[in-house]
């Protein structure tokens, strides 16, 4: 229930350092109060509501962004004495205070806070919203109401750290395009075309006509490339295993190097990938983790992705701590970057843009 002190009054409706007026009607009863009398002219509306204009039979405030309310400062006890007048409805709107504490809070505590400044209530909107997820190519930002919208933001990119895909923003998606085939632009190797770094894509790529380019990218003995199983030589299946490129599930094998999972089976075939193999290998991004078909990472262990980590957070590869700030419901928080050990309570609701 709102004060009586507190109904049917106006402020003033400057706008400064990032203090906007809270306009949350508060059922006043001069806002508006008096019905539209019926009129011929303006001069019937003169006699009858001062201010007003004969519009469409109705004597009406001519500017449809006004209402007719008590001026500044004034008390509904004072009664006609506040003088109503045709007033921009935001300044109707107002809430009068005497401290903070007589205020609407904002929708999203993280937003600002309401404050109450020349006895009027006012929200202290934050210019920065301060829990931004990076790499989402999405900004947060605070409305006048105190709510936090989500906006897209092409130029928040991720970077997945594979240097042969190329990161960008499209309306708001995340997406990352494989580099054309060539030398990488960082480091040593070659980008396949696909997306993956490979240590060559032509035989002279490997520097000596003794070595050849494998079909998996890496510069093998030129008899390792031949389409004959040379036992003698160490391959454990054609083309493979030994000294050669590594072999592929279900291929023989007589170590954990021969296959390119890095697991040998006791039945001496190489295994698929596995996360409870002790080996980081498939699609993980840290040993047994990382993979959609794996548990997120730990702290402190590699990544590609946000949905790679426990934190739900990934920062230059690798899988960061909960932090109050980072924009992601984590750790033991409640809400996102709320409640248990922030300093910020969470909202009593969160909203669309959010969820």
């Amino acid at each position: 229930m709102v004060p009586m002190w507190q109904r049917g009054l106006c402020a003033s409706g400057a706008v400064f350092l990032g203090c906007l007026l809270w306009a949350a009607c508060s059922g006043d009863a001069y806002v508006d109060v008096e019905q539209e009398p019926l009129c011929d002219s303006t001069a019937d509306c003169q006699l009858k509501l001062n201010g007003t204009q004969c519009i469409d039979g109705r004597c009406r405030c001519p500017d449809p962004e006004e209402a007719r309310c008590c001026e500044p400062g004034a008390r509904e006890e004072e009664g006609d004495s506040c003088k109503r007048e045709c007033r921009p409805i935001s300044e109707c709107n107002a809430i009068l205070c005497k401290t903070a504490e007589d205020c609407p809070k904002p929708a999203d505590l993280r937003c600002g806070e309401a404050v109450c400044e020349a006895e009027v209530c006012r929200l202290a909107v934050r210019e920065r919203f301060p829990n931004q997820r990076a790499g989402d190519c999405v900004t947060l930002r605070c409305d006048e109401a105190g709510r936090v919208v989500a906006e897209v933001d092409d130029r928040d990119v991720f970077n997945d750290g594979n240097e042969c895909t190329i990161d960008a923003c499209v309306q708001g998606v995340s997406v990352h395009r494989p580099r054309a085939a060539g030398n990488a632009e960082e480091g040593s190797g070659y980008c396949d075309g696909e997306g993956h770094l490979v240590g060559c894509l032509r035989d002279e790529d490997c520097g000596t006509p003794s070595y050849a380019c494998s079909t998996s990218g890496t510069c093998v003995l030129e008899w390792c490339d031949n389409g004959i199983f040379d036992d003698a030589s160490g391959e454990t299946a054609r083309d493979c295993g030994g000294r050669c490129q590594p072999c592929r599930a279900g291929q023989p094998c007589a170590a954990d190097s021969d296959c390119i999972e890095g697991v040998c089976g006791s039945d001496m075939l190489c295994k698929e990938t596995s996360c409870r193999d002790r080996i980081q290998n498939g699609a993980e991004t840290d040993v047994d983790c990382g993979a959609p078909s794996c548990p997120a990472c730990a702290a402190s262990r590699r990544c590609d992705a946000h949905e790679s980590c426990q934190s739900g957070v990934c920062a230059d590869g690798t899988c960061r701590r909960p932090t109050c700030e980072d924009g992601v419901m984590n750790g033991n928080e409640p809400g996102i970057d709320c409640g248990a050990n922030c300093p910020t309570a969470c909202p009593l609701f969160i909203s669309d843009e959010e969820t």
